[in-house]
């Protein structure tokens, strides 16, 4: 049963109330509610992954591209199959220029990005004139162009990334014709495996 204490320190002009001795509980529990919908889809994209925090930033990306953006309902589901503090998954998610978190009621970004370098180099290339002539060439509905730091391709500048795909010696027909190809991602050349290396005597002395 509930105690109750008298509380007469409202003096004599006020009526004197009870205390209970006990705080009410809170009808949900503090911070951002789990979804289902969004717990859901998360556990489909990690399927049998493991559930490691050291993996944190490469699911974040598994999101992004699956999404176009993280969504506070993704991050947090994501929180509860990592068992991660939410604090610290949004500290990583909004510190990386290439996530793109959006909360409650904010409208989430167009599906393709184009992010055009302006690092030195890249400026003395055209950087700028690429950059505006992309920007007043796009359908804000379905691309947004951003400016970018350096993406360490200096050799072949200006650069601009559509996605995850590289352009070199970007220009805006260049980017165009991309964009219009679908391809979002960096073509990875055949490489030598560790397990091709050592059969060629690789590690041997």
């Amino acid at each position: 049963m509930e105690q109750k204490i008298l509380d007469s320190s409202g003096g004599p002009d006020r009526p004197a109330r009870h205390v209970g001795s006990r705080k009410r509980a809170r009808a949900f529990p503090k911070g951002r509610q789990l979804e289902t919908e969004a717990l859901q889809e998360i556990k489909e994209l990690l399927s049998d992954k493991p559930r490691r925090p050291d993996l944190l930033i490469e699911y974040l990306h598994l999101i992004q591209d699956r999404y176009h953006y993280i969504s506070a309902h993704h991050l947090r589901a994501l929180c509860e199959e990592m068992r991660l503090p939410q604090a610290a998954a949004y500290e990583v998610a909004t510190f990386y220029a290439h996530f793109d978190v959006v909360k409650e009621g904010e409208t989430p970004p167009p599906p393709t990005t184009i992010r055009v370098c302006d690092s030195i180099t890249c400026a003395i290339k055209g950087a700028e004139a690429l950059y505006q002539a992309l920007k007043s060439g796009a359908d804000p509905a379905k691309v947004r162009v951003l400016r970018a730091p350096c993406m360490g391709r200096c050799d072949t500048a200006p650069i601009a990334e559509v996605g995850h795909y590289f352009v070199d010696h970007a220009t805006p027909k260049a980017v165009k014709t991309v964009v219009d190809s679908g391809k979002r991602r960096t073509d990875i050349p055949r490489y030598e495996t560790l397990a091709e290396y050592r059969t060629k005597g690789g590690y041997s002395v």
